[in-house]
């Protein structure tokens, strides 16, 4: 089955564990692995924005990439690959197909977004989908890059053939909508906020790229199985005790508030990579709550 049709369900950003040195740590990565093996996630993501991918060396990433491929089994498994130039995102993406990734994540660059109109980034992101050996997925993050992808040109480059799907991340649900509708139905828009993951599967995303499911998997996906079997009170009820934690994880307290949580959960979610600090001790009372409840719903 080609990727487009594999983008279903509800996928974690995977998370970059560090040892206090600050030095990567896969064997933590790896055991975050095998402990999602059996909590009914579709796939994962790695070197996205909750992996602290624009921290990392590319021998990192490409370590991670290897990494997750040996132990992602038959699941789809996407890397993010953007980079602030064309020629230099086309060179990671090779090296992520290389290394195992099914399929790429490209977000806008942005540092000169001023004079990021929908033409340059046309161009830049149809060059990047002639030249990867996997299939592309645009990633819309307004809260790093400034602005989000606009329907028209969304609907514009996913005519292209290697040009499979979007991680659309603003929380707007009548932006994601209009972008399904506008969209070919072999393009897949992945839902990237867990606060509204339930609203967003009602109009039109395929499933979900979402931080909470790094460190509450179960409920995540329990959540999608609802909506999928037509359950919609369940769905509902699961996003409603997810949300304050989805929102807790992302907006909230960030990465570092998300690998608190996973160690709550007793995942390894390790140190951070500086100038990134932890969350003090409060925070991980408060995360804790929220955990406990949403692991309640599922």
């Amino acid at each position: 089955m080609e990727l487009a049709g594999r983008l279903r369900g509800i996928f974690p950003p995977l998370v970059t564990p560090f040892t206090s040195e600050g030095a990567l740590d896969l064997g933590a990565f790896e055991a975050n692995l095998e402990a999602y093996a059996g909590t009914g996630l579709a796939g994962y993501l790695v070197l996205g924005s909750n992996g602290e991918a624009n921290v990392l060396e590319e021998s990192e990433k490409l370590e991670l990439i290897s990494s997750a491929r040996r132990l992602a089994g038959g699941r789809p498994l996407l890397a993010g690959a953007g980079l602030e130039s064309t020629r230099a995102t086309i060179a990671l993406v090779r090296k992520a197909a290389d290394a195992g990734a099914d399929g790429v994540l490209v977000l806008p660059p942005f540092y000169f977004r001023a004079r990021m109109s929908d033409d340059a980034l046309r161009r830049h992101f149809e060059a990047v989908a002639e030249a990867s050996p996997v299939p592309v997925l645009l990633y819309s993050v307004p809260q790093v890059t400034g602005s989000s992808l606009s329907p028209a040109l969304v609907a514009a480059l996913a005519r292209h053939p290697n040009l499979a799907g979007i991680k659309e991340s603003s929380g707007d649900i009548a932006l994601l909508g209009r972008i399904a509708a506008a969209a070919p139905l072999s393009f897949a828009t992945m839902c990237g906020s867990g606060p509204v993951i339930y609203p967003a599967l009602c109009v039109g995303a395929r499933g979900g790229i979402l931080a909470v499911a790094c460190c509450s998997p179960r409920p995540a996906a329990a959540l999608f199985d609802a909506y999928q079997s037509g359950d919609h009170a369940r769905a509902r009820r699961l996003q409603e005790e997810l949300l304050p934690l989805a929102a807790a994880v992302t907006s909230g307290h960030g990465v570092a508030g998300l690998k608190a949580a996973m160690e709550l959960a007793g995942l390894r979610g390790g140190s951070l990579r500086e100038p990134l600090l932890p969350v003090p001790a409060s925070v991980r009372e408060e995360l804790g709550a929220l955990l406990r409840r949403a692991e309640a719903a599922a």
